[in-house]
């Protein structure tokens, strides 16, 4: 009977020291529950990743380096459109308007929904280069300064274009604008009315 007893009050003790030992583990020495024991590790890793993510989104996108650029006057590329097939081009000319020349033409495709197509002046006339397709890809972002850039385009503003010349269908150049800035803007073209003082 005592030999039993003993054991039991053997087994009580141990049952005893492992709780207590489970306690200290999970408490720690304060007694309480810390934060970073609190927080389950795997939602505050994926917190961390999500912020990373969204620090590293938040970071402009490099420019594309465009290389091996030929420089060509736009009535060149549109005699000897061949010459400059596959190869990256840059050239300046008077803006003339958007259309949709470029776009939506089988043999050389781009899309309407994806693409913009626009005109450049015949130099030193007010005839636009028709011959010389120019497609660019709508951008995405509404507040770019290209979206700027686009909205405020006006005939005979200077501008540069680099782009591609993807194809040379009915023996005109077909070219992708990668770049394009303006170099000077048309006077403005509007006039005083007649009843107006002009500011002194």
């Amino acid at each position: 009977m005592e030999v039993n007893m003993q054991r039991r009050n053997s087994v009580k003790f141990v049952a005893l020291s492992l709780s207590l030992a489970l306690a200290c583990v999970t408490l720690g020495p304060t007694g309480y529950l810390s934060a970073a024991q609190a927080a389950p590790a795997a939602p505050a890793k994926a917190a961390n990743d999500k912020a990373a993510e969204k620090k590293e989104t938040s970071k402009p996108a490099p420019e594309p380096v465009i290389e091996n650029i030929v420089n060509v006057q736009p009535e060149t590329l549109v005699d000897h459109p061949n010459e400059y097939l596959n190869k990256n081009i840059r050239f300046s000319a008077q803006f003339s308007g958007y259309n949709n020349l470029a776009v939506d033409y089988k043999p050389a495709m781009r899309s309407s929904k994806q693409y913009i197509s626009f005109s450049v002046l015949r130099d030193h006339s007010k005839v636009p280069l028709s011959e010389l397709k120019l497609a660019m890809l709508n951008p995405k972002d509404e507040k770019d300064e290209l979206t700027k850039l686009l909205m405020k385009l006006k005939e005979k503003d200077e501008i540069e274009v680099i782009g591609k010349v993807f194809n040379t269908a009915l023996d005109e150049p077909w070219v992708d604008v990668l770049k394009l800035k303006l170099i000077k803007a048309a006077p403005d073209d509007k006039k005083p009315d007649a009843g107006s003082t002009p500011a002194k």
